[in-house]
C-alpha cells in the first residue's frame, strides 16, 4: 500500500513470533507470516516493543529487556506452558503450536524462559528484533507501528505473570496501583496491583521517554498507545481528578509524534486504542471524547481489551470526529464468548466478527483492528494446525472479509450478546439472566437488545439473505414452559423452535427460523407469566441473531 494512505485493516501481533527464530536462527524466518498476511489484504502491522510493557532491547534508560532480572525461572520447579499452565513429564514444552528447541545447548524449563532466552540470542548474534520487523514489513509493503500496552495486567498474576515484574517495578513499588485493587480486576486475589499508577509524573515521564526513544532510533511508521490493556490507570478514588491528566499525557504524546515527523520529513500517525464503551472509558480516566474531538491521535480504535464484544460505541466515536481529522476503527480480538455450533467450528465462529465489523462500517468506522489473530486459539476453531504461522483457507477468508463491508453483508454473520465467566466494565452483559416474573411488574423494558446494521427485508428480497435465526440457549426451563411469554421487536411469539444446536459440550441451543427481525434495534423479550416462584428458577445463558447468507462461507 501507499504508506501516506491510512491503512483498512490493521493487524496486532504481541511478540511470540520470535519462536520462529528457533527454526534456523535467520532473522528472516521471524517475520515468515508477514506475505501471509499481506496477500490476504492486511495493510498495516502494529508490533509490540517487546513482552507485556517491557522491552526486545537493552540499554534503554526507560525501560529493560523483559525477564532480564529474571535469576530463576522454574522456582518449583515445574515447566509451565505460555499461559502458565502445569505440563506432564509426557508433554512436550511448546509455544503456540511451535516445539522448543535448545537455546545454545540449554533446553529452557518453561516457555517464558523460552521468549527470553530468544529476546537474548537475536541480540547476542548481532541483530535487533524491531529492525528485523520494520524491514520485513518494508519488504512487502506493509505499514508498521510501534505498539505499547500501556498497562498491561498479566505481571499482576502471581502465579504466571511475575516474569514480567522489571527491575523498575519491583524498586519502586510507589510508581504502581498497589493497593486496594477493586474486585474483578487482575491482582485483585493477592491484594495487590503491580500496574503502572498513572497519576505518577515519572510514570508519564517513562513512557514518553520510550515514544521518543522508539521514533529516534527506529524507522516506524508511528506509534500504537493501547489502553484497552488495560484499566485502572488510577487508584481507587482517584480517577475523576486524573482525567485531564490522562489527556495531557495523549497530548504529550502526539507532540512527540508530530516532531519526529518534521525531523523524517514524512507522517507519522498516532494511533489510539481504547475499550468500546465511550462511558465507561471516562469513569476510567480515558476522555475518548476530547481526544477525538480535539484529534489528538491519527486513529482511535475502539477494541476491547477481553473478546470480541459486539456493541462497541463507533457511531459516537465517529460523530465526535466529525470537526477534526481522526479516524474510527472498529477492534476486536479473534476470539469470542461461548456461542452455537456455526460453519462447523464449535470455537469463536467468524460470523461474530464479521457481524462486529460490518455494524462498525455502517457507523462510520473507517477500518478494522485485528487483535490477536495470530493465535491458533484466538481462530475459529479447531483449526487444521496448531502452528500459529498456518492459516486455513477459511480465516483468510475472514480477513480478506473484513476490509470491506460490500464483503460482510455477502458472509454469513452472528449477532450475539457475550456472557463471560467474569464480567468486564466494557461489556454490557445482558446475559446471562433469569427469567423475571410479569406478575411482578416485568415488561417490555426487560428485552435482550441487539444492533443489527443490515437491510434484513430488503437482503432477503434481493437474494442476498438466505434466512435468520435466533438462538437461545437456556437452563431450568423444562417447568416453566408453559409460562414463558416471548416477543421479538414486540411481536408476540409461540416458544415453539424449529429445532435445537448441541455442541460436544452437551450445551444445546433452541433455534427459530426467520424471527420478525428489522435493521437496526432488535428486542428479544423472555419473561414468565404470573406471579409464583418458579422452582428450579429458568435463565437465559446465550442469545443469537444469526443472518445467513446465499454465500456458504
Amino acid at each position: 500500500m501507499d504508506l501516506r494512505e491510512p491503512p483498512r485493516l490493521i493487524f496486532n501481533t504481541d511478540g511470540h513470533w520470535i519462536i520462529n527464530y528457533q527454526d534456523r536462527w535467520e532473522p528472516e524466518d521471524i517475520t515468515k507470516m508477514m506475505p501471509t498476511l499481506a496477500d490476504a489484504g492486511v495493510d498495516a502491522l502494529s508490533v509490540l516493543v517487546g513482552i507485556d510493557d517491557d522491552l526486545s532491547w537493552r540499554g534503554s534508560p526507560h525501560g529493560q529487556l523483559w525477564g532480564d532480572n529474571i535469576e530463576d525461572w522454574n522456582p518449583d520447579p515445574l515447566p509451565t506452558d505460555i499461559h502458565g499452565h502445569p505440563l506432564q513429564n509426557t508433554q512436550p514444552l511448546h509455544i503456540h503450536g511451535r516445539p522448543v528447541k535448545e537455546i545454545d545447548g540449554r533446553m529452557p524449563a518453561n516457555a517464558h524462559e523460552c521468549l527470553y532466552g530468544l529476546f537474548a540470542k537475536v541480540i547476542q548474534d548481532g541483530h535487533d528484533l524491531m529492525r528485523i520487523y520494520i524491514e520485513g514489513a518494508r519488504k512487502h509493503n506493509l505499514t508498521i507501528y510501534a505498539s505499547f500496552r500501556m498497562n498491561d495486567a498479566h505481571a499482576c498474576e502471581e502465579a504466571r505473570g511475575w516474569y514480567g515484574r522489571s527491575r523498575q517495578k519491583t524498586e519502586r513499588p510507589d510508581l504502581l496501583l498497589g493497593s486496594p485493587v477493586p474486585a474483578g480486576v487482575h491482582g485483585a486475589d493477592w491484594g495487590f496491583s503491580w500496574r503502572w499508577n498513572y497519576a505518577k509524573a515519572e510514570v508519564k515521564e517513562r513512557f514518553l521517554g520510550l515514544f521518543d526513544e522508539t521514533l529516534t532510533h527506529y524507522d516506524f511508521d508511528g506509534l500504537e498507545l493501547d489502553f484497552s490493556r488495560a484499566s485502572p490507570f488510577f487508584r481507587v478514588g482517584e480517577i475523576i481528578e486524573n482525567i485531564p491528566t490522562l489527556t495531557q499525557f495523549l497530548r504529550d504524546a502526539q507532540e512527540i509524534v508530530k516532531r519526529h515527523s518534521v525531523s523524517k520529513d514524512r507522517e507519522l500517525r498516532l494511533i489510539v486504542r481504547v475499550p468500546v464503551g465511550i462511558g465507561e472509558n471516562l469513569e476510567a480516566g480515558i476522555d475518548t471524547e476530547t481526544w477525538i474531538r480535539e484529534g489528538l491521535a491519527d486513529i482511535v480504535v475502539l477494541g476491547s481489551p477481553g473478546y470480541c464484544v459486539h456493541e462497541v460505541d463507533s457511531g459516537k466515536a465517529v460523530s465526535f470526529a466529525e470537526e477534526s481529522e481522526t479516524l474510527v476503527f472498529t477492534g476486536f480480538d479473534g476470539a469470542t464468548y461461548t456461542v452455537s455450533p456455526q460453519e462447523g467450528y464449535e470455537r469463536s465462529p467468524s460470523g461474530v466478527l464479521r457481524a462486529t465489523a460490518l455494524n462498525g462500517y455502517r457507523d462510520g468506522a473507517a477500518g478494522v483492528h485485528l487483535f490477536n489473530y495470530d493465535y491458533p486459539s484466538h481462530r475459529a476453531g479447531p483449526t487444521d494446525s496448531k502452528d500459529f504461522n498456518v492459516y486455513d483457507d477459511y480465516h483468510l477468508q475472514t480477513i480478506r472479509d473484513l476490509r470491506e463491508s460490500s464483503s460482510l453483508e455477502r458472509r454469513n454473520r452472528c449477532y450475539y450478546l457475550p456472557s463471560p465467566a467474569a464480567g468486564g466494565a466494557d461489556h454490557r452483559l445482558q446475559v446471562p439472566r433469569k427469567l423475571v416474573l410479569m406478575g411482578r411488574g416485568a415488561g417490555s423494558e426487560h428485552a435482550m437488545r441487539f444492533t443489527v446494521h443490515d437491510d434484513i427485508d430488503g437482503g432477503k428480497a434481493e437474494g442476498r439473505i438466505r434466512k435468520t435465526e435466533l438462538r437461545l440457549r437456556m437452563e431450568d426451563f423444562e417447568d416453566s414452559l408453559d409460562r414463558i411469554h416471548f416477543e421479538v421487536n414486540g411481536r408476540i411469539l409461540p416458544f415453539t423452535p424449529s429445532r435445537t444446536v448441541t455442541n460436544s459440550q452437551g450445551q444445546q441451543w433452541f433455534v427459530f427460523d426467520d424471527p420478525p427481525l428489522q435493521q437496526g434495534l432488535n428486542t428479544i423479550l423472555l419473561i414468565l407469566e404470573g406471579i409464583e416462584t418458579p422452582d428450579p428458577w429458568p435463565s437465559i445463558q446465550q442469545c443469537e441473531i444469526l443472518v445467513l447468507t446465499s454465500d456458504l462461507m
